[in-house]
């Protein structure tokens, strides 16, 4: 024998059903989240569209990531899996490789996508690791004459670069573009 719902169960569903798609209306009419739904949403679907099946798969994540695939490419080209990267902290990057007004952005410092991009190739360790943890690094991102390079470390090179990094402040590592400038302008 099967078990009919009862009417007013089923209204009280349809009641809680009407009652969650007006709130989610509601939420999504805010103006940041109605702008976030209109550009970034639209801005992932857009490229989507636009890079398709025209080019390669490298082409297209090039295109797509833009520095961060050319920084991860190299770091997968000259790292090993048993390696340790160390990212850097984002203000000493900001201070010493930032270019104002450049199109790019900071897509490459965010964690989230070395993590994202490099998988198991190498492993990632940031500065608010612990100091054995820091120790064992091989590489980092490192900075001369305002570029950005995959730097090898050693014995003699290690404490000079760990000495710099600690002179910035680790615990902001997410920055936007947009926050970065306001952070580069403050000084």
């Amino acid at each position: 024998m099967v078990k009919q719902r009862s009417p007013r169960l089923a209204l009280v569903q349809l009641v809680y059903l009407l009652v969650s798609c007006l709130v989610l209306g509601a939420m999504l009419a805010l103006p940041r989240n109605y702008d976030w739904l209109t550009t970034t949403v639209r801005h992932f679907y857009e490229q989507r569209q636009t890079l398709g099946e025209q080019m390669g798969k490298e082409s297209r994540m090039r295109k797509g990531y833009g520095t961060a695939y050319t920084y991860t490419t190299l770091i997968k080209q000259q790292g090993k899996p048993n390696d340790y990267l160390l990212i850097p902290p984002q203000r000493y990057l900001i201070r010493n490789a930032y270019k104002q007004g450049a199109a790019d952005g900071f897509v490459w410092l965010y964690p989230s996508v070395l993590y994202y991009h490099l998988g198991q190739s190498i492993h990632l360790r940031e500065m608010t690791a612990p100091d054995t943890m820091r120790q064992r690094a091989t590489y980092t991102l490192w900075v001369t004459n305002g570029r950005l390079e995959l730097l090898r470390l050693t014995n003699q090179n290690r404490a000079a670069v760990l000495d710099t990094f600690g002179k910035y402040d680790p615990h902001f590592f997410a920055y936007t573009p947009a926050q970065a400038k306001r952070y580069y302008s403050k000084r």
